[in-house]
């Protein structure tokens, strides 16, 4: 090999070693997530006997048909990669992929793609900050603020389960706290503690470009107080009629009738203070509305209903307390060409209380119990293994440990 061969691959070999430092010099990679596995005894019970009088966008009773069970459940543990590169002039490029695990079993949930939790792509500058991705909505972001032991919400004692769905029907469909895909989010910048977010998410329906989601909100943040507003709105989603009886939904086999529509919508205010000695409490208060419009006498027309929540919690040491309750009340319905409609039994109600016991600022041991009861047309749900049927009152014991990283 001559001399000057030698000096083309010592120069090669210099380049590639050099070459990615200069790279992680630009950008910047963290690597994060949470694990909180727990072991749940989950008691189901008091469901309305067959044959009960129920409210007419709910199932017919099936009775009383109680079960319990163990399990072991660990729902939201993460993995995730966020990072930026500077671009100068104020100007970053920012991403983040983020993936869910059943950290109980080992796997994944059947069904959801690998980065199926927050995972976008961005600039941020003097502008602002616009992202492209699958990402909570601004509803989602800004309400039911704060965590319950560091988890704030899909997990039994979320508050998310009675906050913001209808009450009726298993279908996620007329939920308000969702992931989007297909989104676009802008986040304007800060001033004076004060923050406009917006977030759009079409539906990718041929022939319909209105279709999809539209949620947006203004939050303010200084010191120890945090208040948010928020509004979305669902156009063509049909959160009632894929809920409803077959018999006055205008929906068949889950696909609109012709000449059908819908437009959903939700709006929810939060305050959340922040007292001397660790102490923090929050309130959230929302008004759900389903409205459809094209169907025949009888069927769906509209349904609207208020919720509610508070939350405090107190750290004392290692040890942190911590206790909320929501209600969902049975709201107002109609149908087409004035049929009777009516709610009775719509309400419900959940009640969460717990400790945890942190070993290191990044390591707890924690307990929880849970109780969703459902009025007799009720069928709000916080069950992770399972849907209650008419009435069925849900009760949930869970322990278990959290790591962060």
């Amino acid at each position: 090999m001559t001399i000057m061969h030698k000096s083309v691959i010592a120069a090669a070999v210099s380049a590639a070693c050099v070459f990615p430092i200069a790279v992680q010099a630009q950008t910047s990679v963290t690597v994060y997530g949470k694990m909180y596995p727990s072991f749940d005894h989950v008691n189901v019970s008091g469901g309305t006997a067959a044959g009960t009088p129920v409210s007419t966008l709910s199932a017919s009773a099936k009775g009383t048909n109680a079960t319990s069970l163990n399990t072991m459940d660990a729902p939201n543990s993460r993995l995730g990669f966020r990072g930026t590169e500077d671009l100068g002039d104020g100007l970053k490029a920012i991403f983040q992929l983020e993936m869910g695990f059943g950290l109980d079993t080992g796997g994944g949930k059947a069904g959801d793609p690998i980065f199926s939790r927050n995972t976008f792509l961005g600039l941020q500058g003097k502008f602002g900050t616009v992202k492209l991705g699958n990402m909570d909505t601004v509803y989602k972001e800004l309400g039911d603020h704060m965590t319950f032991l560091g988890v704030t919400s899909g997990n039994f004692m979320g508050l998310s389960n009675i906050l913001s769905k209808a009450g009726f029907g298993t279908s996620s469909a007329s939920s308000f706290h969702l992931r989007r895909a297909n989104s676009f989010y802008y986040e304007s910048p800060e001033f004076a503690g004060v923050q406009g977010l917006f977030d759009w998410s079409p539906n990718e329906t041929a022939g319909d470009a209105s279709s999809g989601v539209i949620s947006t909100g203004v939050k303010y943040e200084s010191g120890p107080v945090y208040l948010a507003l928020a509004y979305e709105t669902h156009k063509d989603m049909f959160g009632a009629s894929l809920n409803v009886p077959s018999g006055i939904a205008n929906t068949t086999g889950g696909v609109a009738n012709p000449g059908a529509s819908s437009r959903d919508s939700a709006v929810r205010a939060t305050a959340q203070y922040r007292f001397p000695n660790n102490y923090r409490a929050e309130v959230n208060v929302a008004q759900l509305r389903y409205n459809e419009s094209g169907g025949a006498i009888g069927k769906f027309d509209s349904y609207k209903h208020n919720t509610w929540s508070i939350s405090a919690e107190k750290i004392i040491g290692a040890v942190s307390l911590v206790a909320s309750y929501g209600q969902s009340q049975a709201g107002s319905c109609s149908l087409v060409g004035g049929v009777a409609c009516t709610t009775s039994g719509l309400n419900a109600r959940m009640f969460n209380i717990g400790s945890s016991y942190a070993l290191s600022k990044r390591t707890s041991l924690f307990a929880v119990y849970s109780y969703m009861g459902n009025d007799t047309s009720a069928v709000q749900s916080n069950w992770l293994n399972g849907k209650p049927s008419a009435g069925q009152d849900i009760s949930t014991l869970g322990v278990g440990i959290s790591h962060s990283f």
